[in-house]
């Protein structure tokens, strides 16, 4: 037999016993996980030991069928809330049909219970590095102008793990991971990668933006002249391209115009990619991360939406990509040996709803109420996923990093010099519900702990009732939308545990501390405000 140890076992007195043959299957023992993953394991180990190997089977199996390991492609939208597609109750009630992604999820799986980080540029350290922002150090989101919070070179990123194993990398869409030397796609492990600097609805703080610009053809042409003048100072840069090793070019500077229409041109990239590597004998991981369903901007060829909102023109339009790409996929015949992952990055922004997603759950983005993290997610991968599954097991972003280090090969790689949030969970894709490795999801809000989740039950320590001594508690099958909060009927048996949990989890940070990063704004090229105080006569005036 072999004793299995991880790292924080030690001070937690648990250890897993499981055989010689689980011990090549899991192959992950340095990973540092944190002390309540340590406990299930020690519960289920010999289970997940035994799931393990057939996953091991089935995967090479299909290498052998393929002549090289499965590609990976995911897909991160923009702000799309939990109720935005149809699959999830949206659609069409919304004036926004999503038949790509309903049919993604009728022929893959449909993740009830996936969870993001509050933000866009937490989110996307998260996937990446499968470590909670707060630990890597992305824990805001980065701003025009901004150094020093960008993903640090020192973050061991998926990309870095297969390009290592031989997978060949690509990166297309938002980055927003930074800006500075060292933060660049193509320095965090992608072999090629077109993105935008920054994020692109940043437009309006372009020293080119005009008050005339189309933001989409609808009702909120005030949003390109409001709060500031026009002639901002700080030019927000543009789309960028690179290999690796190269110094990245620009493309072209932003404009509204092809912000209309960047997530078609994204979809364009991938494509382009996907059709170059098809035939290869390498895999390949490629990224598809689009624009939408941000406020404004709404390509021309999809503004006929019933609901007439940006936000509807570009939820048709990013599902019409999606499509797209999947259509590559199966036409090159490669579908079969790709796992396709989308999901959105975090909850709706209601800064000037209607034009934003939404969500029935209470909470948007920047919350850690369900609404703003708990978002759609689907994987798609035709003969190795089972059709229609809707499992309800927990999934949260940081996942994505573990699960596809396994399934590419590389999970012994992962690195056990510090805290990896993510858990393998190529178990419940391949396997099917009842197969995650997670009941349980710590929720931070830029540098606060603000909610805990066990099971059904989930504690706010971020309580809006006055009246309530410590902390909300709900129960997440009586009431997903967080509108009962019950501080003695739940908190009594449930506050206790989790509060032990939540001890365990900040002893874990004294062993591996917190990522710390230091941000400064760039010099303006010109002066704040570069016009004159307006001196304005009115054309009719009176005499009296």
């Amino acid at each position: 037999m072999w004793i299995i140890r991880n790292r924080t076992q030690p001070a937690l007195g648990l250890s897993i016993a499981i055989s010689g043959a689980a011990f090549a299957a899991m192959a992950a023992d340095q990973i540092v996980h944190d002390a309540e993953f340590v406990r299930m394991e020690q519960e289920f180990g010999l289970a997940w030991a035994d799931d393990d190997a057939t996953v091991r089977e089935k995967l090479v199996a299909l290498e052998a069928r393929f002549g090289k390991k499965p590609n990976i492609v995911y897909i991160m939208a923009d702000d799309v809330g939990y109720t935005e597609l149809g699959v999830y109750g949206g659609g069409k009630i919304r004036g926004a049909p999503t038949a790509s992604l309903d049919r993604m999820a009728e022929e893959g799986m449909k993740f009830l219970s996936f969870y993001s980080e509050v933000e866009c540029s937490p989110s996307r350290g998260a996937v990446l590095t499968g470590r909670h922002p707060i630990r890597n150090g992305v824990y805001n989101i980065t701003l025009p102008g901004e150094s020093g919070t960008g993903l640090h070179s020192d973050e061991v990123t998926i990309a870095e793990l297969l390009s290592d194993a031989g997978y060949y990398t690509g990166f297309f869409g938002k980055w927003h991971l930074g800006d500075d030397d060292g933060n660049h796609p193509t320095e965090q492990g992608f072999d090629e990668a077109e993105w935008s600097e920054g994020n692109p609805p940043w437009w309006v703080n372009n020293k080119n933006a005009s008050k005339d610009d189309d933001i989409g053809g609808f009702t909120q042409r005030a949003l390109m002249h409001s709060p500031g003048p026009e002639g901002f100072p700080y030019d927000t840069g543009g789309v960028m391209r690179a290999k690796k090793g190269e110094e990245p070019e620009l493309v072209y500077e932003y404009s509204m115009e092809r912000y209309n229409t960047y997530d078609t041109e994204v979809a364009d990239n991938v494509i382009e990619f996907i059709t170059r590597r098809a035939d290869t004998e390498q895999p390949f991981f490629v990224n598809f991360w689009g624009k939408g369903n941000h406020f404004w901007g709404a390509h021309p060829d999809f503004r006929d939406t019933p609901a007439e909102t940006n936000t509807a023109a570009q939820m048709v339009e990013h599902d019409y990509n999606v499509g797209r790409v999947l259509k590559t996929l199966v036409d090159f015949g490669i579908a079969e040996n790709t796992l396709v992952v989308w999901s959105s990055d975090n909850g709706p922004m209601y800064t000037v709803h209607p034009h934003g997603g939404y969500s029935l759950l209470q909470g948007g983005k920047g919350e850690t109420r369900e609404g703003g993290i708990r978002v759609p997610a689907i994987a798609w991968w035709p003969g190795m996923i089972e059709p229609g599954q809707d499992p309800l097991d927990i999934v949260q972003i940081t996942d994505f990093f573990t699960t596809w280090a396994s399934i590419g090969g590389v999970l012994s790689e992962v690195p056990g010099d510090r805290v990896i949030d993510g858990v393998d969970q190529s178990g419940l894709f391949l396997l099917g519900e009842g197969n995650g490795r997670r009941d349980y999801v710590f929720h931070y809000n830029r540098q606060n702990l603000e909610a805990v989740r066990k099971d059904q039950v989930k504690l706010n320590l971020k309580p809006r009732n006055p009246d309530f001594h410590f902390y909300e508690v709900f129960n997440l099958y009586h009431d997903p939308a967080e509108r009962f909060p019950n501080e003695a009927q739940n908190g009594i048996w449930a506050g206790p545990g989790i509060t032990k949990m939540i001890q365990e989890h900040m002893l874990l940070i004294e062993d591996y501390p917190h990522r710390s990063v230091s941000s400064f704004y760039r010099d303006f090229d010109t002066s704040f405000d570069p016009e004159p105080t307006p001196q304005y006569t009115p054309q009719k005036t009176v005499d009296w």
